[in-house]
């Protein structure tokens, strides 16, 4: 695999990932109740493994957290 540089929530990184999927799985141990955006775009979790990744692409992961 081609490794490309992407940013992950404001840091650029280098990865190997083909899909946000593999994106996802290589950086977090936790996936739940996690957002995923690329660009403006938020991609649904059942989307994720068929969302390929692009150099450059920009990810922003955001977890929900509970209190008020």
């Amino acid at each position: 695999m081609k490794c490309m540089e992407v940013t992950l929530n404001n840091e650029k990184i280098t990865t190997q990932a083909a899909t946000l999927s593999d994106l996802i799985s290589e950086r977090m141990a936790d996936t739940k109740g996690i957002a995923v955006a690329v660009g403006i775009t938020v991609i649904p979790r059942d989307k994720w493994s068929r969302t390929p990744l692009a150099e450059g692409a920009v990810i922003t992961v955001i977890r929900a957290t509970r209190g008020g």
